[in-house]
């Protein structure tokens, strides 16, 4: 029987609210990112986001735990209707397109029926996965890297225009260009994420393959990621040191190079600390 085994995960706010959340079964396992909220909330008056998360993992969980060998259609299908039912349920109207909903990625990977592995990724949370024969390659990719990569751009022309604002001060400014990317989420001119509505349901990225020459896999979300764009690892570096030092570890490491760098001027960002979750593991037959 081909099963997961865990060998580390963890999921540690940057913030006072954490709006990640991880999971895992005996033949699963996932991450979840939700979008820090802009605004009032819809269904929780600190953060929909983290709503949004923890409510996906719940559900996740009750799903891989019971139906472990449902279709990925009718997983994601279940996965939506559930997350929608709990909005309207919190929320006292129904979900649709026009509310400002709250959005999350995510990233799952399992082990199917035939003993094959199959990734899902939705939005900008990855998938790392090491080979016994050296390679390392990741899975998932989304436009809203683009759109990420804009607003820091922005953040860098407007720091030239204002050398004397904090990074806070910028941070505030940029909450306009943040919000006009999260206008574009569901939309085909945007990006595709997790949330209350049907839009996403098919557009996750999806690739099944034969772990049997799999060394261990890594579910990461963006702030997690940081360690890579930062340049203090690269990925075939970063599973080395997975073994030698702990996942906790290394998250120590990242929050130490974020505050050392705490005006984003060495590595130009938005938050200077974000959420960050891993699952580390390996697929055992």
């Amino acid at each position: 029987m081909t099963t997961i085994q865990l060998l580390g995960a963890a999921c540690r706010q940057g913030s006072p609210v954490n709006d990640d959340a991880i999971g895992y079964t005996a033949g699963a396992a996932w991450v979840l990112d939700g979008a820090t909220s802009l605004g009032p909330g819809l269904v929780d008056v600190q953060s929909d986001a983290r709503w949004l998360a923890q409510c996906a993992n719940g559900h996740l969980q009750r799903l891989l735990e019971d139906q472990p060998g449902l279709p990925t259609g009718a997983l994601l299908q279940a996965l939506q209707q559930g997350i929608a039912e709990d909005f309207r349920r919190d929320a006292g109207v129904a979900a649709t397109a026009e509310l400002d909903l709250p959005t999350a990625c995510l990233s799952l990977l399992r082990v199917l029926d035939d003993g094959a592995l199959e990734l899902l990724n939705l939005c900008d949370s990855r998938i790392h996965l090491a080979w016994d024969d050296g390679r390392v390659e990741s899975f998932g990719d989304t436009p809203l890297e683009e759109l990420d990569r804009q607003s820091v751009e922005r953040l860098l022309a407007l720091r030239e225009r204002h050398p004397d604002w904090s990074h806070a001060q910028l941070f505030q400014a940029s909450r306009e260009w943040v919000r006009r990317n999260r206008a574009l989420a569901n939309t085909v001119q945007g990006y595709w994420v997790l949330d209350p509505t049907d839009r996403w349901l098919g557009q996750v990225q999806r690739r099944v393959l034969d772990p049997a020459r799999l060394k261990a896999f890594m579910l990461v979300t963006d702030g997690f990621d940081r360690l890579l764009e930062f340049r203090r690892y690269d990925l075939d570096a970063l599973f080395a040191a997975l073994p030698e030092r702990g996942v906790e570890a290394l998250i120590d490491e990242l929050r130490a190079l974020e505050s050392a760098d705490g005006q984003a001027l060495e590595h130009p960002r938005l938050k200077i600390h974000d959420d960050a979750s891993v699952v580390w593991g390996e697929v055992r037959r």
